[in-house]
This record gives C-alpha cells, sequence and structure tokens, in this order.
C-alpha cells in the first residue's frame, strides 16, 4: 500500500513540474492559423421571411491590392428593399436631352433615393477600416476593389444582344440602383459608378461619374493622389478609375477606351450641393 502512495506521489509530482514546463514555453495557439484568419468563404444565403419577401445573406471576400490577404464582410438585404428602389427607378424620367445632363439626372436621383438604404456597407467598411487601420488612400481602394471584385454582368434597357458576360435584360435605362445592386449583385459599368459615387461620397471624398458615349462606357474619377490618367475639374487632378474588374487602380485607363476627349464629366462631387436650393 505504502509502494502505491509512493508511485502515485511521484506520477503527480511529475505532472505537477511538467505542467509548469509547458506553460512557461510560448507555444503557437494551435486553435487558429494565419491561413485560417486570412481567408473567409464567399457565398450567399437565402431565407424565405414570408411567401413574397426574401432575404439575401451576402458573404463577400476580396483581394488587397496587395494580393498578400483578404478583406471579407458579410451583409444582409430583403426583397423588400429591392422591390422599393426598383419601383423608384421604374419610375424615374430624365426631361433632358444633352446626353451628359441626361445622365446626371438618373446617376443623382438613383444616388439620392438609395444613399440612406446602403448603410449597412458603409458600417461594415468602416469597421474594416478601423480593423485594419486603413489610411485614406488605403480606404478609398477598399471601397473600389470590393465593387471590382463582384463579377461583371451587363444591364441592358432592352433584351440581351450580348453572351461574352451574363446579361440582366430589360431594365429601365440599363442600370440598376445602388440597393438593388448589391441586393442581386449584377452590374455592369454605370451601376458600379453611382454605387461607388455614394459610397465614396459617404465617406468625404470628391467622386466624379465619368461617361462616354463613343466608348458606351462609364467609370468613376477621383482627386487622389496618383499617377496616369487624369482629367482637371477646377482646378484638381482627378484620375480615372475602372471598376469592372479587379486589379485596376487610380490612372490607369484601360487602352481600349484610353482616348481622353471622349471622355465628360456627368456627376461631380458638388452636384448635390449645387442643386438642393433649387430642388
Amino acid at each position: 500500500m505504502k509502494r502505491f502512495l509512493k508511485i502515485i506521489i511521484v506520477l503527480f509530482f511529475t505532472f505537477a513540474i511538467l505542467g509548469r514546463v509547458i506553460n512557461m514555453l510560448d507555444l503557437p495557439d494551435t486553435q487558429t492559423t494565419d491561413w485560417e484568419a486570412d481567408y473567409c468563404d464567399e457565398y450567399t444565403s437565402v431565407d424565405s421571411l414570408n411567401v413574397d419577401d426574401i432575404r439575401f445573406t451576402h458573404h463577400r471576400s476580396w483581394n488587397k491590392y496587395s494580393y498578400d490577404s483578404l478583406y471579407c464582410l458579410t451583409y444582409v438585404l430583403s426583397n423588400h428593399n429591392n422591390k422599393i428602389s426598383n419601383e423608384f427607378r421604374n419610375n424615374l424620367y430624365s426631361k433632358e436631352r444633352n446626353y451628359e445632363d441626361y445622365w446626371r439626372n438618373i446617376y443623382y436621383e438613383l444616388y439620392q433615393h438609395d444613399k440612406e438604404g446602403i448603410s449597412f456597407l458603409q458600417d461594415s467598411l468602416q469597421n474594416l477600416a478601423v480593423e485594419f487601420k486603413l489610411n485614406r488612400n488605403e480606404l478609398a481602394k477598399l471601397i473600389v476593389s470590393f465593387v471590382q471584385d463582384i463579377p461583371y454582368n451587363y444591364v441592358m434597357p432592352g433584351p440581351c444582344d450580348r453572351n461574352d458576360f451574363p446579361c440582366r435584360g430589360n431594365e429601365k435605362f440599363g442600370i440598376l440602383s445602388p440597393v438593388e445592386f448589391l441586393y442581386s449583385l449584377n452590374g455592369d459599368c454605370d451601376t458600379r459608378s453611382v454605387l461607388l459615387y455614394a459610397l465614396l461620397k459617404h465617406f468625404e471624398f470628391d467622386p466624379m461619374i465619368m461617361i462616354s458615349n463613343q466608348y458606351r462606357h462609364a467609370m468613376i474619377a477621383i482627386d487622389l493622389p496618383a499617377s496616369g490618367d487624369y482629367i482637371i475639374h477646377k482646378g484638381k487632378k482627378f484620375y480615372f478609375w475602372e471598376t469592372t474588374n479587379t486589379g485596376w487602380l487610380p490612372g490607369m485607363l484601360p487602352p481600349d477606351v484610353s482616348n481622353i476627349t471622349y471622355w465628360k464629366i456627368t456627376l461631380d462631387h458638388e452636384y448635390q450641393t449645387f442643386t438642393s436650393g433649387n430642388r
């Protein structure tokens, strides 16, 4: 019996010493790894709130411009909000006949109607900016890269006549509003540009929407420190920023739309202030 007790005591002290040694070692946390911390799934889940309302939960992940890690966020949008925005767009009209003025009215009205309805995304982007300690230029890249990462879709005012990308046809003006875009994740060039205009304005940048009748294309321009292609507006350089694919930085005009004389300002960052007293 005494021998058995001695064995128990020896084992107790042995495990106690081993425990202290292990605690003194600076072992890595095996529960998470750098790969797991930097990775997040990208998918959409669907929840039917009732017969007429479907809620999408979009889990988005996209590369930083450095391609060394990912940004991730999740947001929820219901078809109820999507329908409200859709009905507003379908009731819009522009009395202007000039090309730039016509689209200025459409873009501005879509921005005005939906800017409060995308606050959930503004909050998520703000949280990422705080988490990653982003400066002003990095914040702009965070916002634009989020939109660039969403796969391109044509949005046509009539039947779809293209098959090189997915197409959404018979949409008034051939554009979706910011809420419709975030709900469906279907967006062409000016659909993306209006959403980015709203997001960048919220974060107190000075964005502009640029359009080209010759190229049938739209993108944003912004007055960030950059190099490359720009337009001068009121004494400041605004650098073109392509939004329809990943990797484009401010100042990089795609070669097939690179004639700057074909690009016109349709909505600048001051338009809201300028018109607010006359609306």
